[in-house]
């Protein structure tokens, strides 16, 4: 089998037809007669891909995800109006939550396919170096590679949009206020949010109390601080 660790796992059709191929000409060579074995492992390996095909298309589901997360945040950018922004935050944070469940089942998935890599490994037709153990293995790891990458993806497009937002919420605390909030003040805008971002509580605040409301709720003694150290 001619490099299959370092082949792409994407077309597993070929990944099957090689790893069979592989398996008749060792049969030849070794004049066995396996007609009946090397069905079972034709059908075996086949359930295996399908199930390497199902994870496949659950990144892909992910990988969409994380596209219409980085179309929001872009949105979020030219939105003004606090009701805009809410119900915009909270869709963000739905597809945050359904990227996380999905790679949660992905993880599991890969578990599983390691569990059954390891059990096929006792059986001398999918010892460690046969064709189908090989196949296995390229397309696990080839797997496991792939989620890596795509997780990294995800927390960095995470972060990215978590100090964009914060960036956000301290240009519209210094309109309101006049003042340049600190990391402390934006954290408990935010957390004060309900998980929508902070858009609804420092919208409320600014609609019904003002500038004093705003002060009150979020800075706190720091407001207090700070009207101190000008008396």
């Amino acid at each position: 089998m001619n490099d299959l660790m370092t082949k792409s796992f994407t077309n597993y059709v070929d990944l099957k037809k090689e790893a069979m191929k592989d398996l008749d000409l060792e049969a030849g060579h070794n004049n066995v007669e396996m007609s009946s074995s090397t069905t079972h492992m034709h059908t075996d390996l086949g359930l295996f891909l399908e199930e390497a095909e199902k994870v496949k298309q659950e990144m892909g589901s992910v990988r969409d995800i994380l596209g219409r997360l980085q179309q929001a945040n872009e949105e979020s950018k030219s939105l003004h109006k606090s009701e805009a922004l809410q119900s915009l935050r909270s869709r963000i944070n739905a597809d945050i939550m359904t990227v996380l469940k999905k790679t949660r089942t992905i993880r599991s998935q890969l578990e599983d396919m390691d569990r059954a890599n390891a059990a096929n490994r006792r059986l001398s037709a999918y010892k460690e170096g046969t064709p189908i153990y090989r196949t296995r293995i390229a397309v696990t790891n080839g797997l496991r590679k792939k989620l890596k990458e795509l997780m990294m993806d995800f927390q960095g497009l995470r972060q990215r949009m978590m100090t964009e937002y914060k960036e956000t919420v301290g240009r519209r605390y210094f309109t309101v206020t006049g003042e340049h909030p600190d990391e402390e003040v934006i954290e408990k805008i935010i957390s004060n949010g309900d998980g929508n971002g902070g858009e609804e509580f420092l919208g409320k605040a600014i609609q019904e109390h003002g500038r004093g409301k705003v002060l009150g709720n979020c800075g706190g003694d720091t407001g207090q601080a700070r009207r101190g150290e000008g008396d």
